[in-house]
């Protein structure tokens, strides 16, 4: 096969530009966490801010309604502890009457 000068100079330089293609991220890495802070304009920022903001506000509502029912989970228990010993009480004292009663 016969190549001309031409077309080995143009390979050449082809190889060359396909190296340093690859090894272009250890040359130069690139800056995306700058380059995304500085593509993003004034009113992709506002829309960011409020999309967070709903959010935040979702999460504190959700924070709030379970403190409501953990709350309500403990005045129910609370209940039926006094329920409970009241019982106990009820139990005791009838139990101690008997006793007396029988001797």
């Amino acid at each position: 096969m016969k190549v001309d000068r031409y077309t080995k100079f143009l390979m050449t330089i082809l190889a060359f530009a396909l190296l340093l293609n690859g090894l272009n991220p250890w040359i130069r890495p690139p800056n995306a966490g700058a380059m995304e802070v500085a593509a993003i304009s004034e009113k992709n920022t506002a829309t960011d801010c409020s999309s967070a903001r709903k959010s935040s506000i979702k999460i504190l509502e959700a924070v709030n309604n379970l403190e409501r029912l953990l709350g309500y989970i403990e005045s129910s228990v609370n209940s039926i502890q006094i329920t409970v010993n009241r019982i106990d009480r009820g139990r005791n004292k009838s139990s101690s009457s008997n006793l007396s009663d029988r001797r």
